[in-house]
């Protein structure tokens, strides 16, 4: 097992000289790493839904190192007979190791059969340490995932909501969409960038603030194999599931993939601009329709869209990792929901399941949600 090194956050700049900031809704998170590439492993997934400052010239509220060094863990038992927190997702596993002079240790395994990275935790010093095997890639990955940890932890704490829903930048505003499983979200997510030039936020989380204010947040981009027309692109993974009954093929990116294999440009965050609630027709028959959706309707489908746990648990800080809320403090800061994607213009969407990734979507709504922009 790799030596413990008491994180003093002083040290920082002498051990680690790439450094950047993130950004986002008055919080900051520096990422400090050996070289660009790790820095970047992180910045690359959490921007632009973060703001990055290069300069690092503010006083963040945690800095997170990522570091290398041989065997990291070298007991692969090590997870018998301790404390473990299991994650959702893919079998994510926290061990605590011990609390010696202040500082969490923990080995953790991103999922099953990865190998163990160690984690120090210095909360004294506002500073979080993970340590890899050189070349792990995949350990590398709790990395972003750590700083999601610190900002969601946060704003969930002060009024935010994670909702499952899609949503694209359209001239500065947002137009989100809420549905149910297969209600097409991430369709018409997909379908507004290549059809309307939209921004690209998310196509699956989202978090809206109290002040309007839409942040995507992807942690993996999932586009329905049918925008593809058959030709499937070269990165991403390929996956078919069965969703309700139905099956579904979707080809899964990371968000930098994303941006950069299939040219996405991705938005800041944005305010809220519109709100579109897909309600799946069952006949083929029916024609593509668009309602103007009452307050009523709104609140209904955002109760609906927050209905998240396991998402939820995904990015609490259950462990003080990154010296954020635990889920008691983030359930007491919850604000209104029902007023979060409020006041603006707001439509239910009904188009056949059969049609949705070629339907005139667009044409329909445009009556009820001029930020779509149809001519």
């Amino acid at each position: 097992m790799v030596d413990t090194v008491s994180l003093v956050v002083g040290s920082v700049a002498d051990a680690h000289r790439v450094r950047a900031d993130l950004l986002l809704a008055g919080l900051r998170l520096r990422i400090a790493a050996p070289s660009p590439r790790l820095v970047e492993s992180v910045v690359g997934v959490l921007a632009p839904a973060c703001e990055v400052d290069p300069s690092t010239q503010g006083e963040p509220g945690w800095t997170l190192i990522v570091d290398q060094a041989e065997s990291v863990v070298e007991v692969e038992a090590l997870f018998e007979g301790l404390l473990v927190l299991a994650l959702p997702y893919s079998g994510r596993q926290l061990a605590v190791l011990d609390t010696a002079e202040g500082v969490l240790r923990l080995a953790a395994r991103y999922r099953r059969g990865a190998a163990p990275v160690l984690l120090e935790v210095d909360a004294a010093h506002r500073a979080t340490r993970l340590v890899v095997s050189p070349g792990d890639g995949v350990g590398v990955r709790w990395a972003d995932w750590l700083a999601r940890v610190f900002f969601a932890s946060r704003l969930l704490a002060a009024g935010w909501r994670m909702l499952h829903a899609s949503a694209v930048a359209v001239d500065g505003a947002a137009l989100v969409f809420l549905a149910g499983q297969r209600g097409g979200k991430s369709t018409l997510a997909h379908r507004a960038v290549r059809e309307r030039g939209a921004l690209f936020l998310a196509d699956d989380l989202v978090l809206a603030g109290p002040g309007g204010l839409v942040v995507g947040w992807p942690t993996r981009v999932a586009v329905p194999a049918e925008l593809f027309a058959g030709q499937l692109p070269a990165v991403g993974r390929a996956e078919r599931t069965v969703v309700a009954g139905v099956p579904r093929r979707r080809v899964l990116f990371s968000p930098p993939e994303h941006r950069q294999a299939l040219s996405v440009p991705y938005s800041p965050p944005v305010p809220l601009g519109a709100v579109v609630v897909a309600r799946s027709a069952e006949a083929s028959e029916q024609g593509v329709r668009a309602d103007s959706l009452p307050e009523a309707g709104v609140r209904e489908a955002v109760a609906a869209a927050a209905r998240v746990p396991q998402q939820l648990l995904y990015v609490s800080d259950a462990l003080g990792l990154m010296g954020g809320p635990r889920l008691a403090e983030q359930a007491a800061g919850v604000g209104n929901r029902a007023e979060l994607l409020g006041g603006v213009p707001a439509a239910a969407l009904n188009v056949p399941a059969d049609r949705l990734a070629t339907a005139d979507v667009w044409r329909a709504l445009a009556p009820v949600v001029p930020l779509v922009g149809y001519p």
